[in-house]
Parts: structure tokens; sequence; C-alpha cells
């Protein structure tokens, strides 16, 4: 899963950081001779447009990116309407291009969408929502990540910058089902590399 696909899923539970918004390596060319569906090219222009600054720069500027494609409304925050959108696109994006992805990345996604879709769209959002107002602002969704100048990548796999136990009351997950996405999450991240300049 890239690390772009980390904010939409984010979005659809920061359980994808949780959905361990892992890492999809971007999609290569599909080779079936059926045309992709709208909703999976609005997925994966997002993914072309994101992983790279999703890589190189620091994590706020990755969530933005996120929020920008998942709200209508952006600074006001994420409605039941957007995330519903956002898990149709999502799922037309998987069924599309999952066997292109490894399998550990395959099996992660699926495993992410399907927790979410146990939960239904109004309870994951509801969890999210403290304020009860119908939205799903920024600092809602990331209320149990302690961002840095890191890669968003990075700071989702670093334990000391996710409240992992917090994050699973939210979600109404056992802790060990957490625990053991994010352990997926970290398996699959490749070496760190020095990055020049980055932001």
């Amino acid at each position: 899963m890239s690390i772009a696909t980390r904010v939409i899923l984010a979005a659809l539970a920061l359980a994808v950081p949780v959905i361990p918004v892992s890492m999809v390596t971007p999609a290569v060319a599909q080779q079936a001779p059926q045309p992709e569906p709208a909703d999976s090219r609005a997925v994966q222009a997002f993914i072309d447009k994101a992983t790279g600054p999703c890589q190189t720069k620091s994590a706020q500027a990755c969530v933005d990116l996120g929020m920008q494609f998942a709200a209508a409304n952006p600074k006001q925050g994420i409605t039941l309407a957007d995330l519903k959108q956002l898990r149709q696109r999502i799922g037309a994006w998987y069924q599309y291009h999952s066997q292109e992805m490894p399998a550990r990345s395959r099996a992660s996604f699926g495993l992410g969408l399907m927790l979410a879709d146990g939960m239904t769209m109004e309870r994951l959002h509801a969890s999210f929502d403290t304020d009860h107002d119908g939205k799903v602002t920024q600092q809602e969704l990331m209320s149990n990540v302690k961002m840095d100048k890191r890669p968003l990548g990075d700071v989702l796999a670093d334990p000391k910058a996710v409240d992992r136990p917090a994050l699973a009351q939210r979600l109404g997950l056992p802790p060990q089902l957490t625990a053991g996405l994010f352990q997926t999450q970290e398996a699959q991240k490749p070496p760190t590399r020095t990055l020049q300049g980055a932001g």
C-alpha cells in the first residue's frame, strides 16, 4: 500500500494506519481489457499525486493532501457522505488493482476494508466526530497521532507516535488486533533512506 493510500485509508479509519494505511506500491498498468472505473481512476490519480510528497515531506503535508481528496470541504472536515463516497472509491480501486499488489499488502488492505465495513461507515464516522457536529476535522482524525517533521509513513510506524491502545478503544477493536495490523505495516516498511532537502 503506498504512503499516499495511508491517508485515504486514514480517512477511512485511521484504522487504516490502522487499516494500516500501510504501503501499497503504486499500481502498474492494468492488463485486463475492461476499462478502469471512474472511482478507481480517481484514487489512482490521488496516489500518483501524493506518493512523492508523502514519502519526502512532513506528515502534515501528506495529511493535508489526504483531506483535500477525502472531503468536499477539507477545512470543515469529512462528512458521513464524504466517507461513504471514499469507501466506494477505495473499494473500486482495490477491486481493480488488487491482483497487482504483493500478497501481504493485498491481505492487509482487504482486512482493513473488512474492519471498516464491519463497523459501518456511520459508526466509524461517529467514533472520530468527537464534537458531534457531523464533520470529522483533521484534528479529530489525527487526535491519536503525534505528527512531526518525518514523513507520515515513518510517524505511523512509530509506536511512540501513535497511541495504539486509545485508537483501538476509539474503534471498538481488541488492542491485539490493532497491534497486529501495525506489526504487519512495520514488516512492510522499507529501509529508511536519507532524503536530501526533504521538507
